[in-house]
């Protein structure tokens, strides 16, 4: 369904056209009337609540192990068509929904145990969580620019099981949920402190 939030009304019924539970959504920031849904069968597609027909485009990306989509996000910039996508298998898929053919760009961040997926509004990053107490940051073009771990020193910050991540709309800084009820937030390191 999508709702007016203005209005409080709602605006339309989406039939998604699939056996399958919705797991992961998300609306374009650039693009109004555009959003993106993951399902548990690994399936991605693209609606457009302005067209008749609702659904721009579908693709199954995680193909390897039918693993359910845990996270997705549109990339940042003005390609309204550019969605990052994760699957608790581990991979990340970065689709082009114009060409539905293949991802052109796969990461595999963590080996059967993602949990959450993050994508900045305006930056060049992706981040993504794990059940083994562990964050990656990733640019756009896949390289790994950073890791958040569990430390077992003395006094050192703690992260539990990773279940939700997000990113601040217009600076960088990471909010990260845990399983043991604590949310911790990451800044750039070589951010100016106040």
């Amino acid at each position: 369904m999508a709702w007016d939030l203005d209005k409080e009304q709602l605006v339309n019924t989406i039939p998604t056209s699939s056996d399958c539970s919705i797991s992961a959504l998300s609306a374009s920031q650039v693009h109004t009337g555009h959003f993106a849904a993951g399902f548990v069968d690994g399936c991605v597609k693209l609606f457009d609540i302005r067209t008749p027909e609702l659904l721009v485009c579908a693709s199954r990306p995680h193909t390897q192990r039918v693993e359910r989509v845990v996270g997705i996000g549109f990339q940042p910039g003005l390609e309204q068509a550019k969605i990052v996508s994760a699957s608790q298998a581990g991979d990340i898929q970065f689709l082009d929904m114009r060409n539905l053919r293949d991802a052109y760009l796969t990461i595999d961040a963590h080996r059967g145990s993602l949990t959450a997926l993050a994508v900045h509004r305006h930056a060049p990053l992706i981040a993504s969580g794990s059940a083994k107490q562990l964050i990656k940051i990733f640019n756009l073009e896949g390289e790994q620019l950073g890791t958040i771990r569990y430390l077992s020193t003395f006094m050192a910050q703690k992260i539990g099981s990773v279940r939700c991540l997000t990113f601040h709309p217009y600076q960088v800084l990471l909010a990260a949920g845990a399983a043991d009820a604590c949310v911790s937030i990451y800044a750039d390191e070589i951010a100016p402190t106040r």
